[in-house]
């Protein structure tokens, strides 16, 4: 039997303890008083058109499948748990978990109004963006930086928030820096530690601030993060998110800055190795590796069934020693028409054109890479369980 079944078998027994158990206490449920558990659905059929003509396909494919399970154990009490049935199952080496286990997680409430929050486990990281904050269902393509590759997005960690007031939270979280171990991280990317050491506390930290403005039509998530990966060499980064709501139109801007002392990301550090004539598998970890990124979308509810949606983003990566801080530069972008057929239901059939173009600073002598994608399919929220 495989892990995935077994998973899935694990989490079904304890729902259904969630459902039937009963309450014989006046004063604490022995289960959740409220619990949902969701499957998420995307797919459907894709054409690739690359500039290297082996990544050039045209398929059907499921590339979204996630099972959601979450509630209120009380008012003071919830917690989540989602993991995604087509990444692999395999144990990260840091925080114990997989890369199929987005969160896992509970979440603690308490003072006179509850203002206080303090949330354990794997949980998503609070740097500022909201293109983090939309469903994944509804993304057509991400950034580098919400794939991983420039942070850690998906972490085990502690996160402590106090709220203002209505409109305004600060907090501060506690995380894992990447969740593969010192080694491991760079044995898998075909990377040597020769000239590092792995540091003995490989944890970062945010201090971010939520603000809600003019009833709730215009937002910010801004933060900063301070992380350590290699022994002495430490990441700074600023992220600004901000998001316009009014009426029909939504529309958000995410700007980040990072710098990093020892590049984790390993992007920059690959395209030096490789100028410097390095075979893959002796690749060396740079130093002051800087990573710039603006990413905006715009979505228009055309009415309750129809609606557009468009994506930009930009992002740079290269060094302060050697050659530029733009070695390399990504442009995502993409196009898309949805309809839903029921209102009441999160079913929507999609049509997306979906680019990605890369240029690299002309010393690598590297050629562009160019995506031209078209995707044709439908994502669902199944809602399997509700109370």
């Amino acid at each position: 039997m495989s892990g995935k079944i077994k998973l899935v078998i694990t989490l079904s027994i304890l729902v259904q303890n969630f459902i039937f158990a009963q309450k014989d206490t006046l004063t604490e449920p022995l289960s959740a008083e409220k619990l949902k558990v969701e499957f998420y659905f995307r797919g459907g059929f894709l054409s690739d058109i690359h500039s290297q003509e082996a990544l050039s396909s045209s398929h059907f494919q499921i590339d979204n499948a996630r099972i959601n399970i979450q509630g209120d154990y009380n008012k003071a009490l919830s917690y989540r748990v989602r993991f995604r049935m087509n990444k692999p199952f395999a144990t990260t080496t840091q925080d114990n978990g997989a890369a199929a286990l987005d969160y896992a997680y509970i979440t603690y409430r308490f003072g006179a109004k509850r203002q206080w929050a303090t949330t354990l486990g794997k949980q998503l990281s609070v740097m500022g963006s909201f293109e983090q904050d939309i469903n994944p269902l509804y993304e057509y393509i991400f950034t580098d930086y919400l794939n991983g590759v420039y942070t850690n997005v998906f972490l085990a960690g502690a996160q402590l928030s106090y709220q203002l007031n209505p409109q305004h939270i600060v907090g501060v979280q506690l995380h894992n820096t990447v969740n593969q171990s010192f080694a491991k991280h760079l044995e898998s990317n075909h990377f040597v530690t020769d000239n590092y050491t792995a540091s003995k506390a490989p944890i970062g930290g945010y201090l971010y601030w939520n603000g809600i403005f003019f009833d709730g039509m215009f937002r910010t998530k801004y933060s900063y993060n301070l992380a350590q990966f290699a022994q002495g060499y430490y990441t700074h980064s600023v992220s600004l998110g901000n998001k316009l709501q009014a009426g029909k139109h939504t529309a958000y801007l995410d700007l980040v800055y990072s710098h990093m002392g020892a590049d984790f990301g390993l992007t920059s550090s690959r395209l030096l190795s490789m100028y410097d004539g390095l075979s893959e598998g002796a690749f060396v970890m740079r130093k002051n590796i800087v990573y710039k990124c603006a990413v905006s979308r715009y979505d228009y509810q055309i009415d309750e069934r129809w609606s557009l949606s468009a994506k930009l983003g930009i992002e740079t990566t290269g060094s302060r020693n050697t050659l530029n801080e733009q070695l390399r530069t990504s442009y995502v972008y993409f196009l898309a028409g949805q309809y839903a057929p029921f209102v009441s239901q999160d079913l929507r059939f999609y049509v997306a054109y979906v680019g990605n173009h890369i240029t690299y600073t002309e010393a690598l002598k590297l050629p562009d890479e160019q995506l031209h994608s078209i995707a044709v399919g439908a994502y669902y929220t199944l809602p399997v369980f509700k109370r």
